[in-house]
């Protein structure tokens, strides 16, 4: 029933693309139970991390279910096949979530020096909202809600640079804060509970405090330990 994947594309895409095939066809149907990644890694002949991102982003857009100790099922509720396709088109955008975080890690890093030679000069209450909708919301429950305030973080920090170069440079690697399959890891590896969700609050508020005390060594000792935790989880991710 699974196929080999041949190197066209990007493998995760290409096994969500053949599950969804495999729904549309009714081969799958709604509470059926896939392959365990393993089986799926030999028949399609690929590695196990791309059949566990294919599976993650197909749980973050609902079209499967993962049960821990039992596997992964197609959803009860499953998309129109019109939408599923819409939304796989995500996928295909997605790229290597370690190189995101080394992409947005030596963006912050370099305009550090040039936020804390402005932040006399600047506006920084979106700064300061932001941190308190991410204190406000640093839940489980409330996870998507504490990721769109952390969006607003970042961006704000951006802003404090005044330059609309960098603002540009940025916009895509914020972007990636609003993918769901960056989320839907983030939430599995790295913010996992309401002690991470809060230990990673806790980071941003010292890099911000850092910041308004002009203590470059600071801001990046917070960055660089928020970014390591973030390659550890996403590393473990692939294993």
């Amino acid at each position: 029933m699974f196929n080999k994947i041949e190197p066209s594309k990007k493998k995760s895409v290409k096994v969500a693309e053949q599950i969804i095939e495999l729904i549309e066809r009714g081969d799958l149907g709604p509470g059926d139970r896939l392959p365990s990644e393993h089986e799926l890694a030999e028949k399609m002949e690929v590695s196990r991390p791309s059949v566990r991102e294919a599976l993650s982003g197909l749980q973050a857009l609902e079209v499967v279910d993962t049960k821990i100790g039992s596997g992964t099922y197609v959803s009860e509720s499953v998309r129109e096949s019109n939408l599923i396709s819409t939304d796989l088109s995500l996928l295909e955008k997605e790229i290597s979530h370690l190189h995101i975080i080394e992409a947005r890690k030596n963006l912050e890093d370099a305009m550090l020096e040039v936020v804390i030679e402005n932040i006399d000069q600047k506006e920084t209450f979106p700064v300061e909202e932001a941190l308190e909708q991410m204190k406000s919301h640093s839940s489980e429950r409330e996870y998507q809600q504490y990721m769109d305030a952390d969006h607003d973080f970042h961006e704000a920090l951006v802003g404090l640079t005044d330059n609309p170069l960098v603002a540009e440079a940025a916009q895509p690697l914020l972007a990636t804060i609003d993918g769901s399959l960056y989320r839907e890891l983030t939430r599995k590896y790295y913010l996992v509970d309401d002690s991470r969700i809060k230990r990673c609050f806790n980071i941003h508020e010292n890099l911000f405090n850092s910041i308004k005390e002009k203590d470059l060594e600071g801001a990046r000792a917070s960055m660089e330990k928020h970014w390591g935790l973030m390659e550890d989880a996403l590393e473990r991710s692939e294993n």
